[in-house]
């Protein structure tokens, strides 16, 4: 069956090699098919040249005896076309990708992040050391902890270690590779206090099945809360 026709909505995931710390989704529509080359709609915000050959996953949803099914496929970004002519009245800016992989099933909820409520129910150690959750998703959390200088060298960019989350009072052990260090004030990075990106490798479908429902639970009350 194929699943991409004109004018299917997409949602580009721009650095999808992260998934820790994913949080640049834009929209798209497909104007046109040529082979493994597609044309779709410049985004808003506007992508620019700089992401020229860079690679993305396009996202999309497919109906489907009553049901939606989402799908992802690698691409890449090969051209910016500021005047395709859609119709024969109406010139629109386009981007040109190329299609790197056959669309498969694809969970867009691993490239959200939610922001957790202190009484959010979860619990992170890492190394044995206790740390706080600032946002998480399926694929990652962004994790403040209290580091003393001896310790830091555990704790640089593409370290993989051992962590304990624990979610509502059921702990899982996962490992984690740190994708990024940030310095809460950049001017003194004598401070013991870091955050850490980090990427959860050897999930289980049991982790992923708790968590997802722990973050749809906490969506639903945040939408409640709101009114």
């Amino acid at each position: 069956m194929d699943l991409l026709r004109t004018r299917l909505a997409l949602d580009l995931v721009m650095n999808p090699e992260s998934a820790g710390e994913v949080s640049d989704i834009r929209t798209s529509t497909i104007y046109d098919i040529l082979s493994k080359k597609i044309i779709i709609a410049q985004t808003e915000p506007r992508l620019t040249t700089a992401r020229l050959n860079k690679g993305i996953m396009i996202s999309f949803l497919s109906e489907g005896k009553g049901l939606s099914h989402r799908y992802g496929f690698q691409a890449k970004i090969i051209n910016f076309i500021e005047d395709y002519q859609l119709v024969s009245s109406e010139i629109e800016p386009a981007i040109l990708i190329e299609q790197i992989s056959l669309p498969k099933p694809y969970n867009l909820r691993m490239y959200y992040r939610m922001c957790l409520p202190l009484d959010a129910g979860f619990q992170i150690s890492l190394n044995g050391q206790p740390g706080g959750i600032i946002d998480i998703s399926l694929g990652g959390a962004l994790v403040g902890m209290t580091i003393d200088q001896e310790q830091e060298s555990m704790f640089e960019i593409g370290q993989t270690f051992k962590i304990a989350l624990t979610i509502d009072g059921q702990t899982y052990d996962l490992e984690v590779q740190i994708k990024r260090v940030v310095f809460p004030d950049k001017t003194n990075r004598s401070q013991k206090m870091r955050m850490l990106a980090c990427e959860f490798h050897k999930r289980t479908r049991e982790f992923e099945q708790a968590l997802e429902r722990k973050l749809l639970y906490l969506q639903r009350e945040l939408r409640s809360r709101m009114g």
